[in-house]
């Protein structure tokens, strides 16, 4: 019989001396094999994904409301949303040059800009009657929960919150003018720095990362930043009259009604 002493194995270290090729190209083997699996892992994630999309679009009835969910959020994710909105499909890319607004620098006013009946006229129509109904269908899919109409069954309150932003802005407007809009409801200190610090947070949230550019000005031989250049937009108009097409004709009485809604919502009840 052998002895037992002459299978002692070979220190790692002593052999990774000896082969240094062969152990990097292991370990380069191995690690390309894990990248591998996570990849055709990837694959299957995706195509099981769209694949219960697909079935959720031809066999509802079939398909889990968490499952209608992910599809949903995926959705979203392509049009560059991280949640869902039911507007998301009214999406429309566009390009605007946006106005300085300053006489001094001789650019016109706009309609927005200054008060009286015509500036409150073109204020109103930017954001009135644009509270809509969306079906049980869209409302389970908000990562927030909403309260149902009570005059129409199956349908709950929504609103875009780019239309309160305007709804603040415009109050802001009146709030400096205030001699002049005195009689407005809700004027006060309280409305005055909710909507502020809404605007802020909508700013910040949004994050337009536009570039503003510098110019020589021959007129006054100085350089003059300019902020009156080219944003990439959405599509105001498509949002709006989306919104329009879904409005209710009729304010809720206030009174509670049973709400069928997950009592757990994604994000805040």
């Amino acid at each position: 019989m052998i002895p037992k002493s002459n299978y002692l194995p070979v220190a790692e270290e002593e052999d990774e001396q000896e082969h240094p090729l062969l152990h990097k190209f292991s370990s380069k083997k191995l690690l390309d094999g894990s990248r591998w699996r996570e990849a055709v892992l990837l694959l299957i994630v995706v195509v099981e994904t769209f694949s219960l999309c697909w079935l959720a679009l031809r066999r509802p009835q079939i398909v889990s409301s968490s499952t209608s969910f992910q599809c949903e959020t995926l959705k979203a994710h392509a049009y560059g949303q991280t949640l869902y909105s039911p507007a998301q499909e009214a999406l429309q890319s566009e390009v605007k040059t946006f106005t300085v607004g300053r006489p001094t620098y001789g650019d016109g006013l706009t309609a927005y800009q200054g008060v009286g009946k015509e500036a409150d006229r073109a204020w109103g129509e930017l954001y009135n009657h644009t509270v809509f109904k969306i079906p049980h269908s869209q409302a389970v899919l908000l990562p927030n929960k909403t309260y149902p109409i009570s005059h129409e069954p199956g349908y709950y309150l929504a609103e875009l919150d780019v239309f309160h932003q305007l709804h603040c802005l415009n109050y802001l407007r009146m709030f400096f003018n205030i001699e002049l809009y005195r009689d407005h409801p809700d004027m006060g200190m309280d409305h005055t720095w909710h909507c502020i610090d809404s605007i802020r947070q909508s700013l910040m949230c949004s994050a337009d990362i536009s570039v503003n550019v510098w110019q020589w000005d021959d007129k006054i031989e100085k350089v003059v930043g300019h902020s009156d250049i080219i944003h990439s937009c959405r599509n105001f108009d498509k949002v709006r009259d989306w919104a329009l097409d879904r409005r209710i004709h009729k304010w809720i009485d206030g009174t509670y009604i049973e709400n069928d809604l997950p009592d757990i919502p994604v994000i805040y009840s």
